[in-house]
């Protein structure tokens, strides 16, 4: 039992203190209209690049198509609805949209907990270097989140607690993937592809739009581009 819970707490660290750490850099970033739009790009292109890349990949191998496409939709419609109630409580646009995101991150940490809470019981060494990967993974995607709220003028105390929120499914997965040992496959296809399906709608409906409407000219459209290529370095 003692390791059950030494797995939980690194699940818990690599969550919360990695989209914490995303969300205490957002403080330093400069507030113009610019950099902010073309932070916004970087913010979906980067995302766009975990979508393409990481999130739906995984998923096809894992459940294949039919569960992939069922899970993208279930977590479009997720948005819409959510979205939809969120309108009529936040008004501010870039705050809804910091919400929305917060959410499919959120969502998106749970499937990774598992992956980290099983993977201690496979190796003694995989556990800790896939630790660290995520932290580092985690880090872009609290930024992605933090910076519509700077926008926004939220207070650095909200940004830091908000992001540091959505690492918290992380260390929940890490328990049920040590105490359980190996999920369903097809379950954790559909949370991937869930993920997905909620990051490209806001990708599309919310990050780009804002960032364009912060600054008219090419900043966020770079920045989209930089992001999306950045992640493909990361990556590989």
């Amino acid at each position: 039992m003692v390791d059950l819970w030494y797995i939980t707490l690194y699940g818990f660290i690599v969550g919360v203190v990695g989209t914490g750490l995303g969300g205490l850099l957002s403080l330093f970033v400069r507030n113009t209209d610019r950099v902010l739009a073309f932070l916004l790009g970087v913010t979906g292109g980067f995302m766009l690049f975990i979508v393409t890349f990481h999130l739906l990949p995984e998923a096809f191998i894992l459940g294949g198509l039919h569960t992939s496409i069922v899970g993208i939709f279930l977590g479009i419609l997720l948005v819409i609805f959510v979205e939809s109630n969120l309108s009529h409580v936040v008004v501010n646009p870039l705050v809804k949209s910091s919400l929305l995101l917060g959410i499919s991150i959120a969502v998106h940490n749970f499937p990774e907990g598992l992956a980290l809470g099983s993977s201690f019981l496979v190796q003694s060494d995989l556990g800790p270097i896939l630790s660290l990967a995520m932290l580092l993974h985690n880090i872009p995607e609290g930024l992605a989140m933090a910076l519509p709220l700077k926008v926004s003028r939220k207070s650095p105390f909200k940004i830091v607690f908000y992001t540091l929120l959505t690492g918290i499914p992380t260390g929940i997965g890490a328990f049920i993937g040590a105490y359980i040992g190996m999920i369903s496959n097809i379950f954790i296809s559909l949370c991937l592809a869930f993920a997905g399906g909620t990051m490209l709608y806001i990708i599309s409906d919310e990050i780009i739009p804002n960032a364009k409407t912060l600054h008219k000219g090419r900043a966020s459209s770079i920045g989209l581009i930089i992001g999306f290529v950045v992640g493909i370095i990361l990556y590989f």
